[in-house]
């Protein structure tokens, strides 16, 4: 009975001796488990972009008529640069134009066409209040305006892309206009969200949607290149109030998803001509490229039934509304006739001597 248990047990292999000097068998390593804040944070945020569709570039169902505004938001990166100098951090977040949306053309079917008013350009100038090179302020004194002469151009409503024509004046001085005025510089610069390129430059920028605004947001741990307003000079906090009715209302804010987007443009400076046109032409170095990056909010919207919109984006909205009609009003007086202008002059004691 013995010998057949002992028959039947299974043997137990002794084990193997080492080899001297043979290596010991890896050790079988496991992934760290992410932490359980961070596996939340991204089930999160899974299930967000599941939910939400993706955001689409404004003036889908724009008609002619409709009011446009373009709104330079804070930047991400230098946004200009001439010649060999090092690019400069200028600071024109809130600088906004109005326009309307022009007639459509035939051979850009379901473009928007977009036509601001350059009357009602606001924008700050290029000195040490809103511009640094190597992060230090300019040099007190010098000063350059930017007077819009044209601002033009299509948009794409389906892939965003958008392209327009800005044409202006660059009036520089140095300790004020009345000491030293420099010979204006009159430069078209194409602006795009795609590729430009010139002799010595080129930058990308990039369409309509393809941008998040982290403006108003609280919960964005960080912000890369494409977001909007980081490092500039002047940057905002992430988190902001809402303005109140009272305050002056900051364009910078409210919006809707996929009006941001980031242009860019590679111009051709020529050599100026005027006093001082020996000074510009040897610090720029002219003819030579010159860069624009153009971080921007565009709003596109029917003005006598602006509806869906937030609280907030209504007031900007409709803020934008009264500049706008003010400043059509103040471009085009009514007119006058004779017999009004008599009037007026005999009311008033007026006896034409």
């Amino acid at each position: 009975m013995t010998r057949a248990m002992s028959a039947t047990a299974p043997r137990s292999c002794p084990p193997s001796p080492r080899v001297l000097g043979a290596p010991r068998p890896a050790a079988r390593r496991l992934a760290p488990r992410a932490p359980r804040r961070q596996q939340r944070f991204t089930l999160a945020h899974a299930t967000a972009s599941l939910a939400s569709p993706p955001p689409a570039p404004p003036g889908r169902d724009a008609s002619p008529g409709w009011r446009v505004a373009l709104t330079t938001m804070p930047a991400s990166r230098p946004t200009l640069g001439v010649s060999a100098w090092p690019d400069f951090d200028y600071d024109a977040s809130g600088a906004t134009t109005l326009g309307v949306v022009g007639a459509p053309d035939p051979a850009r079917p379901g473009a928007v066409h977009l036509v601001f008013d350059v009357r009602t350009f606001e924008g700050p100038p290029v000195c040490g209040r809103t511009t640094k090179v190597f992060g230090l302020p300019l040099p007190p004194g010098v000063r350059i305006d930017i007077h819009p002469i044209r601002l033009e151009g299509w948009l794409d409503p389906e892939t965003g892309a958008c392209a327009l024509d800005f044409d202006a004046e660059f009036r520089g001085s140095i300790f004020g206009r009345d000491a030293i005025r420099l010979p204006p510089m009159r430069v078209n610069s194409p602006l795009t969200t795609g590729p430009a390129a010139g002799a010595h430059r080129a930058a990308e920028g990039r369409p309509f949607a393809h941008l998040r605004d982290d403006t108003d947001d609280d919960t964005s741990p960080s912000r890369d290149v494409g977001d909007v307003g980081s490092s500039s000079p002047s940057s905002r906090d992430n988190k902001q109030p809402s303005p109140s009715p009272s305050s002056p209302l900051d364009p910078c804010l409210g919006g809707v998803p996929g009006d941001v987007a980031e242009l860019v443009a590679i111009a051709r400076v020529p050599r100026v001509e005027g006093p001082w046109d020996w000074l510009m032409n040897g610090l720029l170095a002219l003819p030579n490229d010159a860069l624009a990056v153009l971080p921007c909010r565009l709003r596109v919207w029917d003005p006598s039934c602006p509806g869906g919109l937030s609280e907030e984006e209504q007031r900007i909205v409709r803020a934008l509304d009264d500049r706008f009609e003010y400043a059509a009003r103040a471009g085009d007086p009514v007119p006058i006739t004779e017999s009004q202008l008599d009037l007026a002059f005999y009311t008033f004691g007026y006896d034409g001597a």
